[in-house]
This record gives structure tokens, C-alpha cells and sequence, in this order.
């Protein structure tokens, strides 16, 4: 082999050398990089220590070395650095580095915050920290002040408290909580986990929603079912008038043709037709059931609603349909609009006119309530039994009937009611 050759031959040789030092040291950092700093690591470190001293060797005496040691150096050291690979390619595979546990930490759906005794957190992913930014507009620094007032519901977000505390945020995201202690090296860790329960907190105040509805048309039906009775009732009395009718009819035709032909009737028998049928007349009571207003009373009672009743109701002809219809109205509204248990009934009357309140002990109207359906039916008939009527909505409902005494057509629909009642009504933007 001539000079240049081997010259050439030589530099090549230095070159591989060159490259195994620096690809030991490659796997070395790597091995390092994946937390793996056992009997593997310091085999690598020989190998790279060993692979640096035949580099230096062979630059400082390369004339003396064989070349068939060194083939056989530059193959050996290639097999093992071939297996060290593979092994460092399959446990990044199977093993997770600290950067990848916290990108994958931080992706979690739930919110995960660890803490020591003293509310210190030791680890908070992005959507615990987030979460709680959305309550406070601050970041999570005290783990333990932070499931305290959880637990107490102490956020104005919160929906309920405890061992298992849930909130819900402006955006109707709601979320649940759940606390736990670990031990990590003999030492207590707590864990915060918030999950997102959005879908099914909707689902749950829909069926809440809907089941109110169903326990109101329920309600509803029970009462219906009760009003039916009366209404048979009343039907039966119908016929029983109109029975009675028809005799009194009879009577009547049996009387004529008794005076235009005495020796074809007998007289005792007229007598005792006669008799018996005013003797229904006369003595034709009032039953239990027809008493004014004891239809919508039990009504009310049937919708789950507490009627109290102040003063003597009217109980003239003219007016039993109204203050009846006003009774039906005001407890529906009370049951189906102000969500209330109580409604109260109030009467004040003079020489001249009755007064009668209406109020409940509900939800005030979060607006102007408009007239519409029972309200409006309502107010057509006061005014056509000549009297008037005022509604205020804040700050409480209260409707006000003022109802003549006698039977009149006059238009009393701008009535105005006496003491501070009045001035209330007067000054009440709301009313319609």
C-alpha cells in the first residue's frame, strides 16, 4: 500500500473512532433523558469511556495499531451501540418522560389538583387552574381554602355543597367535585378531581322541569275530577227541578179541569198532588254542595294550595259568578305562575261596595303581568257587574275587585279604592 493510501486509510479510521465516542455519548444523554440511570447507564458510560480512549490511542499510535483490531473494535462497539438503541427506542415506547406526563396531564378532560396538609398544590393541570380562574379570576395557589368553600357552597357559582359539591359557571358549564387522601411516601396527598357533568346536569333540571309540570297538570286533573261531581250534581238537580216543574204543571191542568168539571176529578186526589208538590216548594233547602264558592274552595285545596279567607264573602246573586271566577283564577295563577302553597283572600265592604283582595304568598312577577286568558275573562265580568279592577305586580302581586251591592250598570272600571292600598296601586308602574 503507498504512502497516500494509507494516509487516506488512516484519516478514515480516525473519523469512525471519532463518531463512536460521539455516538455513545448521544445515547448516554438519551438514557438519561428517560429516567433510566441504572446498571444500563453506567454500561453506556464504559462503553463511552472505553470507545474515548481507543479514539485517543488510535490518533496518538495509529501506525502501531492492526487493522484487523480495528475492524474488529468498530464491529463489536456497532452491535452493542445497535442493541442500546433498540433498548432506548422501546422504553420511550413503554415509558413516559416528565415533559410527556405533563402534556398529557394538562390534555385531561378533568380537572386534577394535588395539595399537602396546608393547601399547598404540588401538581394543578391546566383545566383545574383554568376552572378555577373562572370562579375567583385568580390562579389556584390553596388547594385546601378551595375545597372548604366548595364544600361549603360558598361561591357565588355553587349549586350545592358537601361531600360531593357541584357549580355551575355563567356559561352553564356545570361541574362536580370529588375529594380524596393518597399517600405518596408515607405522606398525605389530597386530590381534587372536577369532572364536567354539563350534559347531565341539563337532563336532570329538564326532568325536574318536567316533572313540576306533570305534578301540575296532575293537579289539574284532580281537581277536574272533583269539579265533575259538582257538575253531575248540579245535572241531577236539573232534572229534579224540571220534574217539578212538570208536576207543578200537572197540578195546574188538574186544578182547571177541576173547575170546569167537578164530578171528573177527585177532589182528594187534586188535594194531595196539590199538597205534595208545594210542600217540595216550600220546603226546598239549599244542599251542602250548592253553598257559593265551596266548588272552588276544595278546587283549591285539590291543586295543593292553601286558601284563607278574610271576611264574609258576598253572597248576592250578581256577584257569587264573579268573586267565583276570581277564586278559580287567582288560585291556578298562585299553583301555575307564582309556584306558591298559600293564597289569601281578603274583604272589606261599606254601605254601597265590597272590596276583595287577592294575594299569595309566591314568587314576585319578575315584569308587568298581561292580562290575558283568566285575568281578562275576569275583568269583562266585574265591569259588566258595574264595578272595577286593579292588578300591581310589585313589590308583591295583589289584585283588588271592588263590586257593588246592588245590581247596577254603571262603569266603576277607574274605581278608587280608599286607605293605602289605593296609593300603592295609584303609584305602581305595573299595573295593566
Amino acid at each position: 500500500m503507498d504512502y497516500y493510501s494509507w494516509d487516506a486509510l488512516q484519516g478514515v479510521l480516525m473519523l469512525i473512532a471519532f463518531m463512536f465516542v460521539f455516538t455513545w455519548t448521544y445515547l448516554l444523554i438519551r438514557l438519561v433523558q428517560i429516567k433510566i440511570c441504572g446498571k444500563q447507564c453506567a454500561a453506556i458510560s464504559l462503553c463511552a469511556v472505553l470507545s474515548y480512549l481507543f479514539y485517543h490511542n488510535l490518533r496518538e499510535h495509529i501506525s502501531e495499531w492492526p487493522l484487523r483490531v480495528c475492524v474488529i473494535s468498530f464491529s463489536v462497539q456497532t452491535v452493542v451501540a445497535f442493541i442500546t438503541a433498540v433498548f432506548i427506542y422501546r422504553q420511550e415506547k413503554t415509558h413516559l418522560s416528565a415533559m410527556s406526563f405533563r402534556e398529557g396531564f394538562d390534555t385531561l378532560p378533568a380537572g386534577l389538583c394535588f395539595y399537602t396538609a396546608g393547601g399547598m398544590p404540588k401538581m394543578v393541570n391546566y383545566r383545574m387552574d383554568s376552572l378555577y380562574f373562572n370562579i375567583t379570576g385568580e390562579h389556584l395557589s390553596n388547594g385546601e381554602e378551595f375545597w372548604q368553600k366548595l364544600s361549603d357552597g360558598a361561591f357565588p357559582c355553587s349549586i350545592s355543597g358537601g361531600e360531593q359539591p357541584m357549580i355551575c359557571l355563567q356559561d352553564g358549564t356545570a361541574f362536580s367535585f370529588m375529594h380524596s387522601v393518597i399517600k405518596v411516601k408515607k405522606e398525605d396527598v389530597y386530590e381534587l378531581i372536577a369532572s364536567d357533568i354539563t350534559g347531565l346536569y341539563e337532563l336532570t333540571k329538564e326532568l325536574e322541569e318536567k316533572k313540576k309540570r306533570s305534578q301540575q297538570i296532575n293537579a289539574r286533573l284532580k281537581a277536574l275530577n272533583s269539579t265533575m261531581r259538582y257538575v253531575i250534581m248540579e245535572k241531577e238537580l236539573l232534572a229534579i227541578k224540571t220534574r217539578i216543574h212538570d208536576e207543578l204543571g200537572q197540578s195546574i191542568l188538574l186544578g182547571r179541569r177541576f173547575l170546569t168539571s167537578p164530578d171528573k176529578v177527585d177532589a182528594d186526589q187534586m188535594l194531595s198532588q196539590w199538597k205534595n208538590t208545594f210542600g217540595l216548594l216550600l220546603n226546598e233547602e239549599r244542599e251542602n254542595w250548592q253553598t257559593p264558592y265551596l266548588v272552588n274552595t276544595r278546587r283549591a285545596e285539590l291543586l295543593g294550595v292553601k286558601l284563607t279567607i278574610e271576611g264574609n264573602l258576598p253572597e248576592e246573586e250578581h256577584l257569587i259568578a264573579v268573586i267565583d271566577t276570581a277564586i278559580a283564577v287567582h288560585t291556578t295563577n298562585v299553583q301555575r305562575h307564582a309556584e306558591g302553597t298559600e293564597a289569601y283572600i281578603r274583604t272589606e265592604e261599606d254601605e254601597r261596595f265590597y272590596t276583595v283582595y287577592f294575594t299569595n304568598n309566591g314568587k314576585v312577577p319578575e315584569k308587568g303581568i298581561r292580562e290575558s286568558g283568566g285575568l281578562l275573562n275576569l275583568r269583562r265580568m266585574v265591569e259588566h257587574a258595574g264595578g272595577g279592577m286593579k292588578i300591581r305586580s310589585l313589590p308583591a302581586f295583589e289584585m283588588a275587585l271592588k263590586l257593588p251591592k246592588e245590581k247596577i250598570t254603571e262603569d266603576f272600571g277607574d274605581y278608587e279604592l280608599s286607605g293605602a292600598y289605593c296609593g300603592r296601586l295609584q303609584n305602581d308602574s305595573s299595573d295593566v
